[in-house]
């Protein structure tokens, strides 16, 4: 079930989640899924619980070149590709993943090439944009310029023979003009030459000192890693970027409203370039919500006491940390800027990198048909790449599961539920909860808040598996079977403690494991409350829903054991 904001509409703090824009040129592999998709549905999930104001906001990004490319070998139009993939991952994210977004939309909608051409022209008329020339492929053969993965050579670093134009996939470099050798077109295999072609280029020295101040003022509460590599950025200088390039797929120069003097020849064979174009769909898919019925945009937009989101992999840091914030401040200074950029590093596939043309890639819906949703999300979360890079591996998948989850937290609520099946649950609940099982619950709601507040996702599920880790020694320690078979009256009191247990880690592991969540509710029968307990005064309503457990339910497993 999508959970959203239900009777709090408009009570709690505005929260905007920006979710990273997956290209529409491949199937989604499970470092997609480590690296910002369920980081940000956790989070997002947790926010509506907690009685905040949540709009989670993205989409496809249907530009670029590795959409022309592939339209270009299979001879169709790039549209056909993005809308291809855009109906893949729509049904993905939201029908098999039921991830919470409010909003899934695509950049190539009107509604998001108008707001990208509001922002340049604005840019462009304040100063930040400006002309220049610049060398760029050339196919003489094809009688047109090239971008960039339309060009392979010789890395002049490593000498890998499949080099990007831009990037070295073997090395990791960054190539120009100078360390790409022998040049070559990928289409047609003929070798390119480099020749002059105008564009329009960022000022980004001129709004450096505006982004220093904001990286000063929201930098330290971000990640160390991230705050230190986007100084470093800073500290280097920011250069002029092309904001434009030759190709006749994405967002439109907007000629007529652009000044005379300010005018590119052959602007109908350019577009605005994809870097530039994507992060705004944050703002225009925020305003095509609001068109359509969602609320009003511009209080999570106009509004300095709302909480901005944003989550990706590292390979966007710096068009999240600060070309984004840039092209906002450049904009209009009075709409908000990100808090937070959630940046993950890579997840890796036994450590190498996942590559669907190498082989190197497993699809979230074979691990979701093959092992539930759930499962997927509790064994990412333990390996989540949040400050370096992590493995997927088949025997950790195996030993973390059938260890933590099966045989830590769902072996506990079994095995409780099993025992007390047919117990006078008015006996059970007439008895005083003990002080150690309270304080227990406490502080692993406290620590999950605080983790969670800091996009701590690995700590958040340490704290919930804590519940039932010490639910499983109370149970042994305290041999909880033999006072039922003894007619213990004690029996009762523990009982109490066991499901107390059990109710409170159905709640706090609602945000990360939504699906069973349910279903253990379900099989207690009981009402969960709507919102996450803010206080311990708040946690005792869960001792109240003991009396209405329905004991005589037979318990089924939660989670099943992989082989």
């Amino acid at each position: 079930m999508v959970e959203r904001n239900i009777s709090n509409k408009g009570k709690g703090e505005k929260r905007l989640i920006g979710v990273a824009w997956p290209y529409v040129n491949g199937e989604l592999h499970i470092g997609h899924m480590a690296g910002y998709l369920l980081p940000a549905d956790i989070y997002a999930r947790y926010s509506r619980l907690k009685g905040n104001d949540v709009l989670m906001v993205s989409g496809s990004d249907c530009h670029g070149t590795p959409i022309t490319v592939e339209a270009d070998q299979k001879g169709v139009s790039p549209k056909e590709i993005a809308d291809h993939y855009h109906k893949i991952d729509q049904d993905l994210l939201i029908n098999t993943l039921n991830l919470s977004y409010d909003i899934y939309t695509r950049t190539d909608s009107s509604n998001h090439e108008q707001e990208v051409q509001k922002i340049f022209t604005t840019l462009l008329k304040k100063g930040y944009v400006y002309i220049d020339s610049q060398e760029q492929y050339y196919s003489p053969e094809e009688e047109r310029f090239l971008p960039d993965r339309y060009v392979e050579g010789v890395c002049g670093h490593c000498r890998y023979k499949d080099a990007r134009s831009d990037q070295c996939d073997n090395c990791g470099q960054l190539l120009d003009k100078d360390t790409l050798l022998n040049p070559l077109s990928k289409l047609s295999g003929e070798p390119v030459s480099l020749k002059e072609t105008e564009h329009y280029f960022v000022n980004w020295e001129k709004l450096q000192p505006d982004i220093e101040r904001y990286v000063s003022e929201k930098g330290p509460q971000w990640k160390k890693w991230v705050y230190k590599e986007t100084k470093g950025w800073l500290k280097r200088g920011l250069s002029p970027r092309a904001v434009t390039r030759d190709m006749n797929w994405g967002v439109r120069i907007p000629t007529n409203d652009i000044p005379d003097d300010m005018r590119l020849e052959n602007a109908e064979n350019k577009r605005i370039y994809v870097w530039f174009d994507a992060v705004v769909g944050y703002l225009s898919a925020s305003k095509l919500w609001s068109k359509e019925g969602g609320g009003d945009w511009k209080s999570y937009w106009y509004n300095k006491n709302a909480k901005h989101s944003y989550f990706m992999g590292k390979d966007n840091l710096v068009f999240h940390t600060i070309f984004w914030p840039g092209q906002l401040i450049g904009y209009d200074e009075n709409l908000h800027l990100p808090d937070q950029p959630s940046i993950n590093m890579f997840l890796n596939h036994d450590g190498k990198q996942f590559s669907k043309s190498r082989g190197e890639s497993i699809t979230i819906e074979d691990m979701v048909k093959n092992y539930g949703n759930d499962t997927l999300r509790f064994y990412l979360t333990q390996i989540m790449p949040e400050n370096k890079d992590s493995s997927f591996r088949w025997n950790d998948f195996k030993e973390k599961v059938n260890g933590d989850l099966v045989g830590n937290f769902g072996n506990y609520i079994h095995r409780v539920l099993s025992i007390g099946r047919g117990s006078n649950i008015q006996a059970i609940s007439n008895n005083q909860l003990s002080e150690p099982v309270v304080k227990v619950v406490e502080r692993a709601y406290e620590k999950s808040e605080n983790h969670l507040e800091n996009y701590e996702f690995r700590n958040y599920l340490d704290s919930l598996l804590s519940i039932t880790a010490f639910g499983n020694i109370y149970f042994n320690r305290h041999r909880v079977w033999e006072k039922k078979h003894n007619g213990d009256s004690q029996y009762f009191q523990h009982l109490k403690d066991l499901y107390y247990l059990i109710l409170t880690s159905g709640q706090l592991m609602r945000p990360l494991m939504p699906e069973s969540s349910d279903k253990l509710y379900s099989m207690l029968r009981v009402n969960r409350p709507e919102l996450w307990p803010n206080n311990p005064q708040e946690l005792e309503n869960y001792e109240s829903l003991i009396g209405t457990i329905d004991t005589s339910v037979k318990p089924t497993p939660l989670f099943k054991k992989l082989d």
